[in-house]
């Protein structure tokens, strides 16, 4: 390396491999799967009798079977890396990883109802694998006595994928779409909304919608298994995985004489969410209409099939609160995270104030955002009524003795 060490400064392989074991499964208040959990006073099962049927004896239940064969998950684990220093001013971090996890407790899904069974029974069945690759990027140099520069930009990419999934054997029922094998782990599943019903006999020659009552005005779903009804076995998978399977950053600080400058942005992308209309409903709990409801809502006098908001209701609609297409967004996003602009005084010497080290600077924080949704921010995904990332402006002093 002696004749390219001016060039390459720093050079590292690294790389792990491992089995990693994990006890955190389930819920934090469902442990000890080896005791059974038995309530003894259920009053959902009891029975009533004497005069008038006024006399209650509660009933037993059972919460949970015993099963000692329940264990902690496995996960292979490899990891494999490489650090570079470029010419003393860049250095660059790489890694590649991967992990396949068995042992996933899941529901058994192929019990059938003629067992009696109360709860439900639960095994390691599951299997997942993920994979990816991220890197980081840094570059520091002073270019004079009076500048300096630095910046970093770091890129990450994850996906997931069930390799064992207890489920109902779909793909031989002639259900494929309903199957979550070799899906992203955080696949969203939802109905495919075609429109909005135009008018009863709109509805009356489509496929019956098993979500309660409907009218003119609500959702219209596809019938993707064409059985002439519309139910979760119409369920498939839409949009990208909630969770972004990409995350990125960049930006740089500068320095020249007394004053100094940095920004930051930062993004996800292959992601998308769904919002949720029972958040955002108007009237429901007294509640406003946002602007993009008020100015396109579908009614008699404007009776749009592809309206933002369907029909208005004082009560929830349970037909159009499904998960569909129909609130499936975009969730990709760059932000302006933050910029900062600062002046340092020059040192004195002498008098009262000598070697007091002094800065002013004003900061900015979440001044911009690229997205093709502009609703709300989409880091609040499908809460268009919640708390927001905040927009902040800070002046200040920094002061050292």
């Amino acid at each position: 390396m002696e004749p390219i060490s001016n060039a390459i400064t720093k050079l590292k392989f690294k790389g792990t491999y491992g089995l990693v074991g994990n006890d955190q499964i389930g819920s934090a208040d469902d442990r000890f799967f080896y005791i059974s959990q038995v309530n003894l006073n259920n009053g959902g099962l009891g029975s009533n009798f004497g005069q008038e049927f006024g006399t209650n004896i509660n009933g037993v239940s059972i919460d949970r079977y015993a099963n000692d064969q329940i264990t902690w998950e496995k996960a292979r684990m490899l990891n494999v890396g490489l650090e570079l220093g470029l010419f003393g001013v860049i250095d660059i971090q790489a890694d590649y990883f991967t992990e396949y996890r068995s042992n996933i407790l899941m529901d058994r899904a192929q019990i059938p109802a003629s067992m009696g069974l109360q709860a439900p029974l639960r095994a390691n069945v599951g299997e997942a694998s993920s994979s990816g690759f991220e890197f980081t990027i840094d570059y520091k140099d002073s270019l004079s006595d009076d500048l300096f520069v630095s910046a970093r930009a770091n890129f990450s990419f994850a996906t997931s994928k069930y390799e064992v999934y207890e489920e109902l054997d779909y793909r031989n029922a002639g259900l494929p779409w309903r199957s979550r094998i070799g899906l992203n782990l955080s696949q969203p599943f939802g109905y495919i909304a075609e429109r909005l019903f135009i008018d009863e006999a709109d509805i009356a020659n489509s496929p019956l919608q098993t979500f309660g009552d409907y009218m003119a005005g609500d959702i219209k779903y596809k019938d993707v298994n064409e059985d002439g009804v519309i139910n979760q076995l119409d369920q498939a998978p839409i949009g990208k995985p909630y969770v972004p399977e990409i995350v990125y950053g960049f930006g740089f600080s500068a320095g020249y004489k007394a004053f100094d400058f940095s920004v930051f942005m930062q993004g996800a992308a292959r992601t998308s969410f769904l919002i949720e209309p029972s958040n955002i409903s108007p009237f429901v709990n007294e509640r406003n209409a946002l602007n993009i409801i008020a100015n396109n809502y579908w009614s008699e006098n404007n009776p749009d099939p592809n309206a933002f908001w369907p029909r208005l209701s004082v009560s929830p609609v349970e037909n159009n609160e499904k998960p569909s297409t129909w609130w499936l967004r975009d969730g990709d996003f760059l932000r302006l995270k933050s910029i900062e602009v600062g002046y340092t005084f020059p040192e004195t010497k002498t008098g009262f104030f000598s070697n007091l080290n002094a800065r002013v600077y004003c900061t900015g924080l979440n001044l911009l955002n690229f997205s093709k949704f502009d609703l709300w921010d989409p880091e609040m995904a499908g809460n268009g009524l919640g708390y927001p990332p905040q927009r902040v402006f800070n002046l200040g002093v920094q002061l050292k003795f």
